[in-house]
């Protein structure tokens, strides 16, 4: 008898091996953030367009009209980092909480740099982490910082787009490696239309005290979204093709990186007015990977399952914020690959992938977890493109980034099937 409380599964089938197709898009969930942020340090002056439907950006939005003296940013670590600071600079008493899995996730970093600054922040519950009170902000006259860079560039790009408010504007001084360089030049390069000045170099942002302006902000599509499509036309047994709306190639995004990875599987990307074409003339394979993932960890799971599916040798660095995600996301994919007898050997600490080459994938009808985490939905979906059907527990996270996710993978021609 089938299990009343089971949850939700989806069955993926790719029959003919092969996508083609328009691949619809989300809005770019990282500029939607900023831009909203943005848009409320400036006192509504600023104007958005195409913001995403993502869940985090949601909630988000929601909580920047919250007018009580509770904000929760349920499992939305960028919400939860953003409202840090712009809580912290206010005039009022208020908390913030967030989901089981928030409260597992590290705030000292931000919170102390807060408090140099005069934010009076006392933790809750557990020290380091989630929820916190803030009380109403007293300045301390200090308007400098250092912090260390290599956990996180949403604790910086949270105290970049308040410092302009701030008395005195505010030097933030990076230490040690830079986590995702390009999200904070997204973040400088989105203040910049909204009118504020100041430097930008290799270790230091200089932001002087002055007001945004108004200003309309266009989101574009994202390209985290769009690589799950790299990784399927890579994958595909016949030639494919596919039209990715609304990407751009002067992208302000880090991850529109992927275009030139993807290179390495013989895909060619050609721009027009609407969007980019994405193609794979010729089965070209790599035999070995070198990547450095620390500007753009969020394509490390799809470049994970790239390079398992296609017996390529890799070695990856630079993934150690995966460990402080929606969850440990390369622990999280060591396990659902051995379910296809894939082994992958990672070290959270060190931020390291490695997978040996010429493995071969044994797909007999999968079921994955998806550990609330909607980057594990979607990369482990490329896997239905060499052989199906395979079935994905929990669909439903895709909303987090992507709510059209599997919309868009039955427009390319995949076979889709929902049961209880």
């Amino acid at each position: 008898m089938r299990d009343f409380f089971m949850p939700a599964l989806i069955q993926l089938q790719c029959k003919a091996g092969s996508v083609s197709g328009v691949a619809n898009l989300p809005s770019s969930k990282s500029e939607s953030n900023r831009a909203l942020m943005i848009r409320a340090y400036s006192g509504n002056l600023v104007e958005i367009r195409h913001l995403s439907e993502a869940a985090d950006t949601k909630t988000l939005s929601e909580q920047l009209k919250e007018t009580d003296s509770e904000y929760n940013a349920k499992d939305a670590g960028t919400t939860f980092r953003f409202l840090t600071s712009y809580l912290a600079f206010s005039q009022k008493e208020t908390t913030l909480t967030g989901s089981d899995r928030m409260k597992q996730r590290p705030i000292r970093l931000l919170v102390d740099a807060l408090k140099t600054l005069g934010c009076q922040i006392e933790y809750l519950e557990k020290d380091d982490f989630p929820p916190i009170r803030f009380k109403p902000f007293e300045w301390s006259g200090k308007s400098e910082i250092a912090i260390d860079a290599t956990i996180s560039s949403q604790y910086i790009s949270s105290l970049m787009m308040a410092a302009p408010t701030l008395p005195a504007g505010l030097s933030i001084h990076l230490l040690n490696d830079i986590a995702s360089l390009p999200y904070l030049k997204m973040t400088w390069a989105l203040m910049q239309q909204a009118g504020i000045k100041g430097e930008f170099s290799a270790r230091t942002i200089n932001i002087p005290h002055q007001p945004y302006t108004p200003c309309f902000l266009d989101v574009e599509s994202d390209w985290s979204a769009a690589s799950y499509f790299y990784g399927m036309v890579a994958l595909s047994k016949a030639p494919s093709s596919l039209f990715l709306p609304g990407l751009k190639e002067d992208s302000l995004q880090g991850d529109a990186v992927i275009r030139h990875i993807a290179t390495h599987w013989g895909i060619e990307t050609r721009f027009e007015k609407d969007g980019a074409w994405i193609e794979r003339k010729s089965a070209i394979i790599p035999e070995k990977l070198e990547l450095d993932f620390l500007g753009f960890p969020d394509l490390g799971q799809t470049l994970i399952v790239m390079c398992a599916l296609s017996g390529t040798e890799a070695e990856f660095t630079g993934l150690q914020s995966l460990s402080i995600k929606e969850t440990n996301r390369l622990l999280a994919m060591k396990s659902e690959l051995l379910k296809i007898s894939i082994h992958i050997e990672t070290d959270e600490i060190k931020g390291t992938c490695r997978i040996a080459g010429n493995q071969k994938p044994v797909v007999e009808n999968p079921i994955f977890e998806t550990y609330e985490d909607h980057r594990m939905a979607m990369s482990l979906s490329l896997v239905a493109v060499i052989n199906s059907p395979i079935r994905i527990e929990k669909p439903e996270v895709v909303r987090k980034s992507f709510p059209g996710f599997w919309a868009s993978l039955a427009n390319c021609g995949f076979e889709t099937s929902v049961s209880e």
